[in-house]
């Protein structure tokens, strides 16, 4: 019922135009469907992950407007799955119900552009994926799942920059779970933590090397990296507090019922994690 009417809101709104940066993504997808790679004629400062995710998406669902905005959907549709399973496995089924459903209608909210298919959703459902695979690797000790969490960390950095704090929060997670175990088994820690940062940097890794391959890494670099460094450095940090502050009123102002009960189930959980 909660993705039936994300998807029947979502799809009201199937033809509405492409938003700028859906543009973006749209016309890059299209040329690395035509074989043309990214950062050769089109080239921006975001990382490539979401325009071969648009790329797929075309490819399966037609290089249409509508086509987009229904790859959405389902981007969306397993997000809010994700979102349950997670709130199901660390609370309980009817926390995953509530979380589900909560992201469901804030993702709809203009206050985020949700009817755009921005790269944040698909940095939000690899980072989704990865955390679940990691606790499920915690809990079973099985190596393999360590390399797949990272795996799935690396390709939520991979759909935009500042995924790679989700990445960096996985590792700090590993690393607490392994110090804290009595006795500490530094053999296990060190194999862990590998496994788990080779899977995050493979994504990179074999990026950069598609791309060195396509003859266009010296641009790739430029653009994502270089002039990105130099163009988030021009903003003071005034200016960064300042526009966090608005962006966290418009959010809030959305949906504020949802942010104040949570809020409050954070007070009650801490209240009870301390006694």
């Amino acid at each position: 019922m909660i993705m039936g009417f994300a998807a029947f809101v979502r799809i009201r709104l199937i033809d509405m135009p492409l938003e700028r940066d859906e543009g973006e993504y749209a016309y890059t997808g299209q040329l690395m469907l035509q074989g043309i790679p990214p950062y050769k004629l089109a080239y921006n400062m975001k990382l490539p992950g979401t325009y071969a995710a648009y790329a797929i998406i075309m490819a399966v669902f037609g290089q249409t407007t509508r086509g987009i905005h229904l790859g959405l959907i389902v981007v969306n549709s397993i997000t809010v799955v994700l979102t349950y399973l997670l709130g199901k496995r660390l609370f309980s089924r009817i926390c995953g119900f509530v979380a589900a459903g909560s992201f469901a209608l804030l993702s709809l909210s203009n206050s985020v552009f949700g009817q755009a298919g921005h790269a944040t959703h698909f940095v939000t459902m690899f980072a989704l994926a990865g955390t679940l695979v990691l606790l499920h690797a915690i809990e079973t000790e099985r190596p393999a799942g360590f390399f797949w969490s990272g795996l799935l960390f690396g390709l939520a950095f991979l759909m935009k920059q500042p995924g790679v704090f989700f990445g960096i929060f996985g590792g700090c997670f590993l690393l607490w779970n392994e110090v804290r175990r009595r006795p500490l088994n530094w053999h296990s820690l060190f194999r862990r933590l590998g496994l788990f940062s080779a899977g995050a940097l493979l994504p990179l890794i074999a990026t950069c090397i598609a791309l060195m391959a396509a003859g266009v890494f010296g641009r790739f670099w430029f653009w994502t990296f270089s002039y990105a460094r130099e163009y988030a450095t021009t903003q003071s940090f005034a200016d960064g507090w300042a526009a966090l502050n608005y962006a966290i009123f418009r959010m809030f102002r959305a949906a504020p019922g949802i942010w104040l009960l949570a809020a409050l189930g954070t007070f009650f959980a801490a209240c009870g994690s301390y006694k």
